[in-house]
């Protein structure tokens, strides 16, 4: 009981809604499930679920419908463009912390491209510098609730790196 109770207590310290609150000290691989929108258009997601490895968070991402090898790393959403269309089928975007689609990332599932937005929160606020496009265009806000400055990547399927924005995302918005 004892050491459930400490595994509970270091998962609250190191997420946050839909994050982390402090740094990882290696790669983290998270996949958030929309679960709804607010009024305002604010994507309701489940509590993120993470990973030490992309292939493991795109296999859950994808409810075992990609399968990538053990050592794949998030760049291979820039490099393989079989892998990049299948995952559009399951994921709104993904998120990454490197440019290129390396280092920690999290995953937003779901197939809503309407208009919706995620608020960055704990370790994702200003630390975003690339993006997978699972809907045709994903713009990045420098304030939360999809408002501010934007800049937007496109199409579907397709991994682009922020340029004026990397390090200063609060939200994005998934359109169509």
């Amino acid at each position: 009981m004892t050491s459930l109770l400490a595994q509970l207590a270091i998962g609250v310290l190191l997420f946050g809604s839909v994050g982390f609150t402090a740094p990882p000290t290696a790669e983290q691989h998270c996949v958030v499930n929309v679960e709804g929108q607010k009024a305002d258009g604010e994507l309701i997601t489940s509590q993120p679920r993470c990973f030490s490895r992309f292939s493991d968070a795109m296999d859950y991402a994808t409810g075992g419908k990609v399968h990538l090898a053990r050592s794949a790393q998030g760049s291979v959403m820039f490099k393989d463009a079989q892998v990049s269309a299948q995952a559009s089928s399951y994921t709104i975007g993904i998120h990454y912390t490197g440019y290129n689609g390396t280092g920690s990332s999290i995953t937003i599932t779901g197939s809503d491209c309407n208009g919706g937005y995620w608020n960055a929160t704990g370790y994702w606020l200003h630390n975003i510098r690339s993006s997978y496009n699972g809907c045709p265009h994903l713009t990045h806000y420098n304030e939360p609730d999809g408002v501010g400055y934007p800049e937007t990547t496109s199409p579907t399927g397709t991994t682009s790196n922020l340029a004026l924005l990397a390090n200063s995302v609060e939200s994005v918005r998934y359109k169509n």
